[in-house]
């Protein structure tokens, strides 16, 4: 059993190893860390907070904080600051756990799509092994529960797609398709991309056999029910904040006095209202062409002991993201040959469109955006990267000193960046080569 699952399984333990090794590190305060630990405390005395973001991801970790007993710990008041060694484990401890589920669901992902074992390892690998994914699942952040959530959605539509159309399997799958694609949304805005691939398949089914029964149903199932998660998720914010807090300023004065569904609506007005006027900028912003080729790596946190120096940078495995990026241009490129197209499955047009549904729209907001806005692209930049080599490359001789090379390659520039994803000590001189290194993508 062990020998037809080593992949699986050497995935997993190198997941929850790489993501839980030195969690409670740094234990001080880490970027937005600032405010998520904060807004997380807030639900336990119960006061009043604003946040562009829906609840979501900030709910899973403080119920999980409250599992575990924690329910007091210092205010987050600045980057560096001090946090009780087990309080940072807790706080930390469900982006890390969602981390690593991540790189297993994204391994029977590439199954599920149609790929071989080997390029299920190799994708799974590129996630496991990219700095950026790894620092994003180790800290009080909420964009690895986006991407759970918003690939798990894709997941279960592939078992839609594969089930008999109008059956109960196909009502469910795709109904737990919608519920996962609206956690996603229910975590950032970002994730309305995944509720949009669901209404692509709800799209091609429709066209493709037309059954106004079953139309009507998978209907209902994708509009009614991303909104009941959307919404409750918000009631259990409101339920949880009943006193007056900072983020009464946000807010109407009569906030206090209209009922949920009322708190509701105006908590969402404000948030679109915000995130479309905001014009705050940061040091470390960058712009979504920038993206695709790591550059703008954001400094998340540094310190100075003796002649140590800690840094930790959110900086993506170039090796990776050079090579998504080479494969979706080269992809481009070849779709206008009739050759190319005629060997693809639809589900690597569903890969493009995913790639750009979840970049493009970048290009139309003002406020201040980050490296981390392209994670989703960059995983199905990957899932597009082990489609090409497993549909074009897999039955050639050289495939397999290639594939191993490149895994090889990637876990090296992996390893080279370490010191700077988990933020450990290093000499003033081999500091000043990192230095030199992350100036090389600014």
């Amino acid at each position: 059993m062990i020998k037809n699952n080593w992949q699986p399984l050497t995935l997993g333990f190198l997941s929850f190893l790489t993501r839980f090794i030195f969690l409670g590190y740094p234990s001080k305060v880490v970027f937005d860390e600032i405010y998520f630990g904060s807004y997380v405390k807030e639900y336990f005395t119960h006061s009043y907070f604003y946040n562009d973001h829906p609840p979501l991801g900030k709910l899973i970790i403080y119920f999980f904080a409250k599992i575990f007993g924690l329910s007091n710990y210092a205010d987050f008041n600045s980057i560096g600051q001090m946090i009780n060694g087990s309080d940072g484990l807790i706080l930390r401890f469900m982006p890390a756990f969602f981390g690593a589920l991540f790189v297993l669901l994204i391994y029977y992902l590439i199954l599920k799509i149609g790929l071989s074992k080997k390029a299920a390892f190799m994708g799974a690998t590129l996630v496991l092994f990219d700095n950026a994914v790894l620092v994003q699942s180790k800290l009080i952040l909420l964009d690895i529960f986006l991407l759970f959530f918003g690939f798990l959605s894709f997941y279960f539509l592939l078992w839609f797609k594969g089930s008999k159309q109008g059956s109960k399997k196909s009502y469910i799958f795709l109904a737990l398709a919608v519920t996962s694609a609206g956690l996603s949304f229910s975590v950032k805005w970002t994730g309305l991309s995944f509720v949009g691939i669901v209404g692509v398949f709800f799209l091609m089914d429709v066209f493709k056999n037309f059954n106004i029964k079953r139309v009507f149903i998978n209907f209902l199932i994708i509009t009614i029910l991303p909104f009941l998660i959307y919404f409750c998720i918000f009631a259990v914010h409101f339920s949880l904040l009943t006193k007056s807090g900072l983020g009464d300023a946000y807010m109407n004065q009569d906030f206090w006095h209209i009922n949920i569904s009322q708190k509701f609506f105006e908590l969402n007005q404000k948030m679109y209202f915000y995130t479309s006027t905001l014009k705050a900028t940061h040091p470390y912003s960058s712009k979504w062409y920038q993206w695709p080729l790591d550059k703008r790596p954001i400094w998340y946190w540094s310190q100075q002991s003796g002649d140590k120096i800690s840094n930790i940078f959110l900086i993506g495995n170039p090796v990776v993201w050079w090579a998504v990026i080479f494969s979706v241009l080269i992809s481009c490129g070849l779709l206008f040959f009739k050759s190319f197209r005629k060997n693809l499955s639809w589900i690597f047009y569903v890969l493009i469109l995913g790639y750009f549904a979840n970049l493009l729209p970048f290009i139309l907001i003002g406020r201040v955006t980050f490296l981390y806005h392209y994670l989703s692209s960059l995983i199905f930049g990957i899932l597009i990267l082990v489609f090409l080599c497993d549909k074009f490359m897999s039955g050639k001789k050289y495939f397999s000193n290639f594939y191993w090379s490149f895994i090889s390659l990637v876990f090296l520039a992996f390893i080279i960046i370490s010191p700077i994803s988990y933020g450990f000590p290093l000499p003033i001189n081999i500091s000043h080569f990192y230095n030199y290194f992350v100036n090389f993508f600014l």
